[in-house]
């Protein structure tokens, strides 16, 4: 993607991310009732991670859905096997980025009590998830950058491992709203 592509883009993203209206609230593994995972899929050393994510979250009784992009045409074969994960692949995004296919229209439909967002890097669609997600409770890494996650973690030193980046989302999450039991 060009840098005027991107730059439009991302002025594309901004506009929508505006009228996006959105009903937050603090949510942690025991009044949440849905949970959505947005990952890299060039964080291929992270896939083992995710997928142990996502059963401690179904452990918890959290219905759990996780999705993928990939810069290239095609999701790796291995993501192919996995129950519950949508890849949304280079031919998924409009020409601005923007994710079109079906997965990304029913990600856009859908309002998880969380979403974690396991990205290290900022990629144009990933942001479009992530921004005009209805999630009541976002999380992701720290970033400097213009975001709206609700809760962001910095793992200092092992920035590049989901596993120990999952590990501190337990631990924040489980510190989180004690008050508000299912």
């Amino acid at each position: 993607m060009n840098k005027l592509t991107q730059n439009f883009g991302k002025r594309m993203l901004r506009k929508r991310a505006k009228a996006l209206i959105r009903d937050k609230s603090v949510q942690n593994f025991e009044t949440a009732n849905s949970a959505v995972i947005v990952f890299d899929v060039q964080m291929s050393e992270s896939f083992n991670a995710i997928k142990e994510f996502g059963k401690y979250l179904e452990s918890k009784k959290i219905k759990t859905s996780v999705i993928g992009f990939s810069s290239e045409k095609e999701p790796p074969e291995k993501l192919l096997l996995w129950p519950n994960v949508d890849i949304i692949t280079k031919k998924d995004i409009n020409w601005h980025g923007k994710p079109k296919n079906d997965a990304a229209i029913e990600f856009f439909n859908k309002v998880p009590d969380i979403l974690f967002v396991l990205c290290t890097e900022t990629l144009l669609p990933i942001e479009y998830l992530v921004q005009l997600s209805k999630a009541k409770f976002k999380v992701g890494f720290f970033t400097e950058e213009e975001n709206d996650y609700d809760l962001m973690i910095n793992p200092v030193d092992n920035k590049e491992d989901a596993g120990y980046f999952i590990e501190q989302i337990k631990i924040y999450i489980n510190m989180l709203n004690p008050s508000n039991q299912k």
